[in-house]
C-alpha cells in the first residue's frame, strides 16, 4: 500500500517524509524480528536466509556512514537512501507472494486452474495500477486500462491508446512489469522467489511447476525455475546493451531515458510482446533505417520464442560439442566417451521448423514487397534486414519496421499464416506453436503415404501428441472465428481482412495491426480482450481446468470405421 501511494499519487513534502519514515520503520521491524528468530534458533542460518537480510542491513550500514562521516541528520540520511528501503519493501512483497502461492498450491486446485488464475490476478492488479493518477497524463477509461494490461500480460502488444503519449514513466513501468510477468508466468516467478528465499519447495509445488514448465523431470524443478529467471534477465541485459550502443543520441533528453528505452524494448522483444515507447514502433523516423537495432530486436524475439527447454538443451549441445572438439584436437585423445543423442526430439523439431519458417518468410516478404514497402530502403542490406524482420515479427513479436497499412494483400495473408503458427512450446510467444504445426504436417504426409505411425529423427511421435496438436488447431480457429464474427458484426465499416488480421494477431499474441485497433467499439475491444487472454493461456488449458478428467476404462469397444473422405 505504501508503494502504491508513493508512486500512484502526488504528495507534498510532508507526506514524502512520512513515507520515507514508514519505509525505514518497516525495514527496521523486519530486520529486528528476523534477527530475533535467528538468535532463538527458530530458523536455520543459510545462504538463502543471508540473502534476505542483505538489503536491510546494507541500508542501515549506508545510513550509519552518512551519519558518522558526512554529518547528516537521521531524517536526511533516510531520505537520501530511500532506494535501499524501497528495494527491501519490494523484496518483502515478493516474499509474501511466494508464501501466498505456496498456500494456494496446497488447495485442491488443478494446475490448469492455478495457471489461468495467475494471469487473471496479474491483469486485475495491473489494471488497478494503470488507473492510478500518476500512471497516465490525462486519465484512461477502465476498458482501455483492462485492454492495455491484458495485451501486456498476454504479451500481445495491441494498443487502443498511444503508449508514449498516454502513459507516464510510472504507467510505462507498470506495462513493462506486466510484460515480464506475462512472459515468464507468475508460477515461474513465485517458484523463483520460493527457491530464492527458502532454498526448497514442497512436493505439491513441484507438481504445479512441472505442469507449467511442460517438463518431464521432477527433481530440481525449483532450481530450473531459478535458472529460467536468471537466463531471461541475462539475455535481456545483453539485448539492452546492444540496443544502447546503437541508439541515436539526439533522440533522448537524458541518460536515464536511454536506459529505460533499452530495457523496455529488450524485455518487450524477448517476451515477444511488441510494445514500444515509440508511437510508430520501430518504423519511427530515427529508427526506421537503424538496421543494427532491428537485428538485435529480431534475435531477441527468436531466442524468446524458442522456449526455455530448447535453450537449455542447446546449451548442453554446445557444451558437449566444445568438449568433444577439445578432446579430439587439443588433448588428442584417441578414445574418449562421446555423449549420445544430446538433442531431444523436441529440439530437433522446433529448430528445424523455426529455420524453415524464417527462410520461407524472408523470401516471401522480400519477393512480395520488393516494389512495395521495401522501395524506401535503398540498399540491398536494408531490404534483406527488413525482409528478415518481416519474417520474424509475425511469430508473435508485434514490432514493425514498415507501414503495415501499405502491405499487399498477399503479404497480409502470409503474415496471418505466420502469426497463427507462432512461436515454440513453453516459450514467451503464442500461436498454435511450431511443434503443433510440424506434427500436423507430418501427420498429413503419413496419411498420404498410408503410414500407421509418425516418426522423425529416429523417434516415433506418440498418438496423443498428434491428437493434442489437432485439438489445438481446431480450437484456435474456433476462437478466432468466434471473435471474427462478433467484431465483423459490430464493425460494419471495417474490411473483413483487417478484422481477420486483428483477431489472428490477438489470439496468437502478436500485436501487429493494420491500424484499426484504436477505432474499435467497446464490444470489439472486449472481444479482443477475451481472445488475447484465451490465446495466451491456451484454449485447451482452459477446457482442461473446466472439465473433469474421465476415469480410464479397462475395456475397449469394438472398432467400426467412420466415413471420412
Amino acid at each position: 500500500m505504501l508503494v502504491i501511494y508513493d508512486f500512484g499519487y502526488g504528495q507534498d513534502r510532508r507526506e514524502e517524509i512520512l513515507i520515507f519514515n514508514a519505509y525505514f520503520g518497516l525495514t527496521l521491524t523486519f530486520a529486528v524480528l528476523e534477527s530475533y528468530r535467528l538468535y532463538k534458533g527458530q530458523i536455520p542460518f543459510n545462504l538463502f536466509y543471508f540473502i534476505r537480510l542483505v538489503l536491510p542491513y546494507t541500508a542501515f550500514s549506508v545510513i550509519a556512514v552518512d551519519l558518522l562521516f558526512w554529518g547528516e541528520s537521521l531524517r536526511a540520511a533516510v531520505v537520501h537512501n530511500e532506494g535501499w528501503f524501497f528495494a527491501n519493501i519490494l523484496l518483502l512483497v515478493f516474499y509474501g507472494m511466494s508464501n501466498i502461492a505456496s498456500l494456494l498450491y496446497r488447495r485442491n486446485f488443478s494446475p490448469a486452474v492455478i495457471f489461468v488464475s495467475s494471469f487473471m490476478i496479474v491483469i486485475f492488479f495491473g489494471t488497478l495500477f494503470l488507473k492510478l493518477p500518476n500512471a497516465t497524463n490525462a486519465g484512461i477509461t477502465w476498458l482501455d486500462a483492462i485492454f492495455t494490461i491484458t495485451s501486456a500480460v498476454s504479451v500481445t502488444g495491441l494498443a487502443v491508446v498511444d503508449t508514449p503519449t498516454t502513459f507516464t514513466l510510472m504507467g510505462q513501468t507498470v506495462i513493462l512489469v506486466c510484460i515480464q510477468l506475462g512472459g515468464l508466468g507468475m508460477l515461474t516467478l513465485t517458484a523463483f522467489f520460493a527457491y530464492f528465499f527458502k532454498g526448497k519447495s514442497s512436493y505439491v509445488e513441484g507438481l504445479f511447476i512441472r505442469d507449467f514448465l511442460s517438463s518431464d523431470q521432477f527433481e530440481g524443478l525449483l532450481g530450473l525455475a531459478m535458472k529460467i529467471v536468471l537466463l531471461t534477465l541475462g539475455i535481456e541485459f545483453v539485448g539492452a546493451f546492444f540496443i544502447f550502443i546503437n541508439l541515436p543520441e539526439q533522440e533522448f533528453d537524458s541518460y536515464f531515458d536511454k536506459i529505460f528505452f533499452c530495457a523496455f524494448h529488450a524485455v518487450s522483444a524477448f517476451c515477444n510482446a511488441g510494445f514500444s515507447t515509440l508511437t510508430n514502433s520501430l518504423y519511427e523516423a530515427p529508427f526506421r533505417f537503424n538496421y543494427n537495432i532491428h537485428l538485435t530486436v529480431a534475435f531477441l524475439v527468436i531466442i524468446g520464442g524458442l522456449g526455455f527447454s530448447i535453450m537449455f538443451n542447446l546449451f548442453i549441445l554446445v557444451k558437449y560439442a566444445v568438449l568433444n572438439w577439445y578432446n579430439h584436437f587439443v588433448v588428442h585423445l584417441v578414445a574418449y566417451r562421446k555423449a549420445v543423442r544430446i538433442a531431444t526430439l523436441n529440439t530437433r523439431v522446433v529448430i528445424f521448423t523455426t529455420i524453415i519458417l524464417l527462410i520461407v518468410g524472408t523470401i516471401a516478404f522480400g519477393a512480395l514487397e520488393w516494389n512495395g514497402v521495401l522501395k524506401e530502403h535503398p540498399t540491398l542490406w536494408g531490404k534483406l534486414v527488413t525482409s528478415f524482420f518481416g519474417s520474424v515479427t509475425p511469430r508473435t513479436a508485434g514490432f514493425n519496421t514498415v507501414n503495415m497499412a501499405e502491405l499487399s494483400r498477399s503479404t497480409i495473408l502470409v503474415t496471418i499464416l505466420f502469426m497463427w503458427i507462432g512461436a515454440s512450446p513453453a516459450s514467451t510467444g503464442g500461436g498454435i506453436k511450431t511443434s503443433t504445426f510440424a506434427v500436423a504436417i507430418m501427420n498429413i504426409f503419413a496419411v498420404v503415404r498410408n503410414k500407421p505411425r509418425i516418426d522423425y529423427a529416429g523417434r516415433e511421435i506418440p498418438q496423443d501428441s498428434v491428437n493434442r496438436s489437432f485439438a489445438i488447431i481446431v480450437l484456435s480457429w474456433f476462437v478466432i472465428g468466434l471473435g471474427f464474427t462478433v467484431i465483423a458484426e459490430a464493425e460494419g465499416n471495417i474490411p473483413f481482412l483487417s478484422i481477420l488480421f486483428e483477431c489472428v494477431s490477438a489470439y496468437a499474441t502478436v500485436g501487429l495491426s493494420l491500424g484499426i485497433t484504436p477505432q474499435l467499439s467497446d464490444i470489439s475491444k472486449i472481444t479482443l480482450i477475451v481472445v488475447m487472454f484465451v490465446g495466451r493461456v491456451g484454449a485447451i488449458t482452459i477446457l482442461i481446468g473446466l472439465i473433469k478428467d474421465v476415469d480410464c476404462k479397462n475395456y475397449r469397444y469394438p472398432r467400426e470405421s467412420v466415413l471420412i473422405n
